[in-house]
């Protein structure tokens, strides 16, 4: 069965139940079929076939139908965003060859504006919205074809496991996209995987938080739309802050970064009992702190507090662990609640150096193996290579996806991971992860919010740490707290400046910007 498949069987089986809603606007699974089918039937007609689509914008109706049309018409989606830098979205046309845009006539015609205005978007054939396609990717002026002379296709066109689903491109640690490219069966296999965990009926309401650009997106579309959810889109004003948004839905299922939930806390949202009607709590992409996991199960006490883990390589989560209060004095490494155990299909090994496996309690390298691992990185077979390996002590001869993650297996059989092996750093000769220093000062209360950079010299050694707060504390307040932080820190590790933010920066994933923090610690201490 393919991903295409799979969707449109659920939405004949819900076809009165609502799949999407947008501010006031409700939309059924039969109203979305077939709006993603003409989509498709658009798509086929004009020539595109088995190729990256651009999908433009999101939260919006077209942005949701264009993605499902996108699939039925047997194509892969790549997000472009209509408000990036020309210069770095003709990077992602090129890279993916896509001839087609497709999403919400308003965003489409801001992209086509700026590609014009910057001389570029030559190989664009047509922009398609869903009331008609406009067609010229040159013209000043849009040639529309009405919607309705072209018939939306009877059944989404078949594709076979191995066909992609969609590319993301993903920046990683050189700043350099890289596109990842993930299949039908990669999606099938995650959605298989969070089936037999999560016990929903047809109905539920969902939250859709991620940016298309960013995989948990994935999870919240289809997940929702192949047990007949309906996907309940976060106003753009409300993504910081949504407490309201939460409580006002209605909804059973929640999903974010931990980021969010985190300020949320700061800002006193999340008080006993404010959430009951959620069921499932999800947060992933980032580090879960435990304290705030203990929060949001006091404002959800009918949830479950989860920790989903995985990279884009590996489509989406491929381990997951349940918090519970009772887990409240375990010793989790810097206070972060565990990755857990891996989702069915899926084997995780912790690897040394040698990448041979390490034993329980041992730091080394997360890796995993299973029917989720993605085909590997768009026109760069190179770096493909690198990461997706075959190991000498594997007899079943499968690839192995090595996730640059540190961690380890803690006493009671769950992964722990530690952040990026190359967040470890070496201060005054000594090595520490950063992680450990956030974990060590965000034990105060007046530093909660901490996050700490490091800042780099030509030759890549860390000339100063500088942590970044909201708030502000006294000269006497830091000094107090480097004097009691000196029990569970080396006093080399204290940041050497704290800078006071009123609010920290987030990228449009919901994850802290740590880009943009190192940029203001760079201009402060170049200023000194």
């Amino acid at each position: 069965m393919s991903l295409s498949a799979l969707l449109l069987d659920a939405a004949c089986r819900h076809p009165e139940c609502y799949a999407l809603h947008i501010g006031e606007a409700r939309t059924t699974y039969a109203d979305l079929t077939r709006s993603a089918l003409h989509f498709a039937a658009r798509l086929q007609v004009l020539g595109a076939q088995r190729e990256a689509v651009g999908i433009v914008g999101q939260r919006k109706q077209g942005s949701y139908a264009g993605v499902l049309g996108i699939v039925y018409a047997a194509c892969h989606y790549v997000p472009l965003k209509a408000k990036a830098p020309p210069d770095k979205t003709m990077a992602l046309l090129r890279a993916a060859n896509i001839r087609f845009l497709v999403g919400d006539e308003d965003d489409l015609r801001q992209m086509q504006t700026q590609l014009q205005a910057s001389g570029q978007g030559d190989g664009i054939v047509a922009y398609i919205a869903p009331d008609g396609e406009c067609t010229g990717g040159n013209g000043d002026d849009w040639q529309r074809v009405n919607a309705e002379s072209i018939a939306p296709l009877a059944e989404p066109l078949a594709c076979e496991a191995d066909a992609l689903a969609y590319i993301l491109f993903t920046s990683g640690s050189s700043g350099t996209p890289k596109g990842v490219k993930v299949s039908h069966g990669n999606v099938l296999a995650y959605l298989h995987a969070i089936h037999s965990m999560w016990k929903l009926e047809p109905g539920y309401r969902a939250s859709q938080f991620h940016d298309f650009s960013f995989d948990p997106s994935v999870s919240d579309l289809f997940t929702t739309w192949s047990l007949g959810g309906e996907l309940c889109v976060v106003p753009e004003a409300e993504l910081i802050a949504p407490a309201h948004f939460i409580r006002r839905s209605n909804l059973q299922v929640w999903s974010s970064v931990p980021s969010i939930g985190t300020l949320m806390h700061k800002l006193g949202m999340l008080k006993a009992d404010s959430f009951p009607t959620l069921r499932i709590s999800r947060f992933a992409g980032e580090p879960l702190p435990r304290r705030m996991a203990q929060a949001w199960q006091a404002a959800a006490p009918a949830s479950t507090v989860e920790n989903h883990y995985g990279p884009t390589e590996a489509t989406i989560d491929v381990a997951r662990h349940v918090y519970v209060p009772t887990e409240a004095d375990l010793p989790f490494a810097n206070d972060i609640v565990p990755i857990g155990s891996a989702f069915a299909g899926m084997d995780i090994c912790i690897l040394d150096e040698q990448r041979q496996p390490v034993p329980q309690g041992v730091t080394g390298q997360i890796a995993f193996k299973g029917p989720q691992l993605s085909q590997g990185y768009l026109n760069d077979a190179n770096k493909t290579d690198a990461v997706f390996v075959r190991l000498d002590w594997d007899q079943s001869g499968a690839t192995w996806y090595l996730s640059g993650d540190a961690g380890f297996v803690n006493p009671q059989g769950q992964v722990e991971c530690l952040g990026r092996m190359d967040s470890q750093i070496k201060v005054a000769g000594r090595r520490v992860e950063i992680g450990e220093i956030e974990a060590a000062l965000a034990s105060f209360a007046p530093l909660s919010d901490v996050v700490v950079v490091a800042v780099k010299d030509a030759q890549g050694l860390v000339t100063e740490l500088v942590g970044f707060i909201t708030g502000q504390v006294s000269a006497q307040d830091l000094a107090d707290i480097k004097k009691a932080s000196a029990r569970s820190l080396d006093a080399v590790f204290f940041p050497k400046r704290i800078m006071a933010q009123a609010q920290l920066p987030y990228a449009v994933s919901g994850k802290v910007d740590r880009r943009a923090l190192l940029e203001l610690a760079r201009a402060s201490v170049a200023k000194a």
